[in-house]
């Protein structure tokens, strides 16, 4: 059983804010020799950090040995409301897990040179960690899920602003389709309809031919009440 200690799905981008920084195409040769014109790596925190006690809600946090997200697809879009998106990499309809503790590589592919001010990133709304300590009601190694976009939330939308129905709930997490959008200009990307919900500030562009660093810091992703035991919206970044 796993517990929630934000309440809906605006805390995943509340826990959130990015910078995105590129690096020259030189450094996107991959083993096999070729080169993508794009590499986005994941990346997370050691799970070495000292567990956090919030004294007035009586929960303790903790870091997070593995973080794992199943991710679909990466749109990337050269305007700031995040129209015309252009798709990087499908992993398919199954998506793939990727632990963010084994710094995967998380998409790769070839748009265009260009400035991009948009970054969509299509994933499962259900997260899944291993505490990388027990304390409380948490056992260091086992798995948790929590679900991010619940039954009863109907604000979030797809790259093509085609809304998306929550399901699931702490209990019981069900695997939905969300698009996390990253802009620029967040304003630009509301007005357009996109939910702040699911809405990330991107603080500087993304620039092809380059690389970038997707960040999940889990310092603190594990939280217990000594009753239950659950997940926290990680802090991300780009780099």
């Amino acid at each position: 059983m796993s517990f929630s200690i934000r309440s809906t799905a605006a805390s995943l981008t509340m826990a959130a804010v990015l910078v995105l920084g590129a690096c020259s195409a030189a450094d996107t040769t991959t083993p096999g020799g070729s080169t993508p014109a794009l590499v986005v790596y994941g990346s997370g925190t050691a799970a070495g950090a000292s567990l956090k006690m919030d004294g007035d809600s009586g929960i303790t946090f903790g870091p997070a040995a593995s973080l794992t997200i199943k991710l679909y697809a990466l749109y990337i879009s050269t305007h700031a409301d995040c129209s015309s998106p252009q798709l990087v990499q499908d992993l398919g309809a199954a998506g793939v897990d990727k632990d963010f503790m084994t710094n995967p590589v998380l998409f790769e592919g070839t748009p265009a040179s260009d400035t991009y001010q948009c970054v969509m990133m299509k994933m499962s709304d259900v997260l899944n960690m291993k505490p990388g300590a027990t304390f409380g009601a948490c056992v260091a190694g086992a798995n948790y899920a929590g679900d991010i976009y619940r039954a009863g939330e109907s604000d979030w939308v797809d790259v093509n602003l085609g809304h998306i129905t929550g399901t699931g709930t702490d209990d019981v997490p069900a695997d939905d389709h969300v698009t996390i959008f990253m802009s620029r200009d967040t304003a630009a990307a509301m007005a357009r309809g996109i939910s702040p919900h699911q809405l990330l500030p991107l603080q500087s562009s993304l620039v092809v031919p380059g690389q970038t660093t997707f960040r999940m810091d889990a310092s603190n992703a594990v939280a217990t009440n000594g009753v239950q035991c659950g997940i926290e919206p990680p802090v991300m970044s780009f780099h």
